[in-house]
């Protein structure tokens, strides 16, 4: 698949970011017919240069504006991630935010979600660990939202809580 000057992807660890240009890089060492993406994350500065011939293994096309109102009026449906083994939290929460997907995303926060009000009802502080791992897959979620349906990071957070309380009322 070959993505587009100005698209928005998600690649990797990064995030969002939108396609600067395409084009081979004058290096020593580099071949010089090998085509690369020119990435700008949108949550955080510098420049990523991705071979398009291997783009597919680590991008994909950010959710359309149709998508992401469909996927927030699916987030009570969907069910938390499952925790198989607590020795291998961090490597689950990794394979998780590796998936780049936001439906993973969501079964997540669902779950550290969970695994806070559980630890706060037994008057325990959530654990280090879970918190960084909330953060990083509400910044992954919410960065996609708020680009697919062109609003701020705020305005997508109030707009998924009325989504909730309509869901609600139905």
């Amino acid at each position: 698949m070959m993505y587009q000057i100005n698209e928005y992807v998600i690649y990797a660890s990064s995030g969002v970011c939108q396609i600067g240009d395409i084009t081979t890089l004058n290096l020593e060492h580099v071949p010089k017919d090998r085509e690369y993406y020119v990435l700008f994350p949108k949550n955080q500065g510098g420049t990523i240069y991705v071979p398009v011939d291997i783009a597919s293994t680590k991008m994909r096309k950010l959710i359309t504006k149709e998508e992401a109102e469909r996927l927030i009026k699916k987030i009570p449906q969907i069910e938390p991630f499952e925790i198989t083994n607590e020795k291998l939290l961090e490597e689950s929460y990794k394979k998780c935010m590796r998936s780049n997907a936001c439906i993973e995303w969501i079964r997540l926060i669902k779950c550290l979600y969970e695994r806070k009000q559980l630890r706060l009802s037994e008057g325990k502080k959530p654990t280090a660990l879970d918190e960084k791992y909330m953060h990083m897959a509400e910044d992954a979620l919410y960065l996609e939202l708020q680009t697919a349906l062109e609003m701020q990071k705020d305005q997508v957070l109030e707009y998924i809580r009325k989504e909730m309380e309509h869901g609600d009322e139905k």
